[in-house]
């Protein structure tokens, strides 16, 4: 089941529950797909009391629910999903010091899961050919650039748009089925004060 949309955080007490590094952490995992906590204690190797506390906190703060129930060898098992696909605060709650730690950790989390993938990821995903001089199939780089803030956030926006171009239309497609890859981009973009700036073109 595929989530999407915003959840406004309301109050400082839900701002609280996520802005633990571990909830980031459960919160980020949940976002993506529904786990039992048994599945997420195994995910991020911690004890399931742990794990159960944690995960009745973010739900005691509806940032996760409940999305069905499974029973198995006589005990029932929870699957837990987050509310949405994004989380901001309201407007009274900033500026926050418990909003930019946790906003930092998800950064932290993202760049985790991206080399988690990259380690896991076939032989093939690497491996060059002369096909790589007139086709690349893969890409890693790291830009510094100058601008303003609207600059940046129109990026963003292209970037959105270009992938529903590319990739969004292909969900639909049956005669694409067959020959579909799974590819995997990680986009990390903040502002940096590092004076040393290389423009690339």
């Amino acid at each position: 089941m595929d989530i999407t949309g915003v959840y406004r955080i309301q109050t400082h007490e839900q701002l609280k529950a996520i802005a633990d590094p571990l909830r980031t952490k459960i919160l980020m995992n949940l976002v993506k797909k529904e786990y039992t906590g048994q599945q997420l204690a195994e995910l991020l190797d911690i004890t399931r009391n742990n794990i159960y506390f944690h995960l009745k906190e973010l739900e005691k703060h509806q940032v996760i629910h409940v999305v069905r129930k499974e029973e198995k060898n006589g005990i029932v098992q929870k699957y837990y999903r987050a509310v949405a696909s994004r989380f901001i605060p309201d407007e009274h709650l900033l500026p926050s010091e418990d909003l930019i730690e946790t906003s930092r950790q998800v950064f932290m989390e993202t760049v985790e899961a991206t080399r988690s993938k990259i380690l896991k990821a076939p032989a093939e995903s690497f491996a060059l050919s002369r096909s790589n001089e007139l086709l690349r199939k893969n890409i890693a780089a790291a830009y510094a650039l100058q601008g303003d803030e609207e600059n940046f956030t129109a990026f963003l926006q292209d970037f959105k748009d270009l992938l529903h171009k590319h990739f969004g239309s292909l969900k639909e497609s049956p005669e694409a089925s067959g020959r579909t890859k799974s590819y995997y981009i990680s986009l990390i973009g903040f502002q940096d004060n590092d004076e040393d700036i290389t423009f690339s073109k």
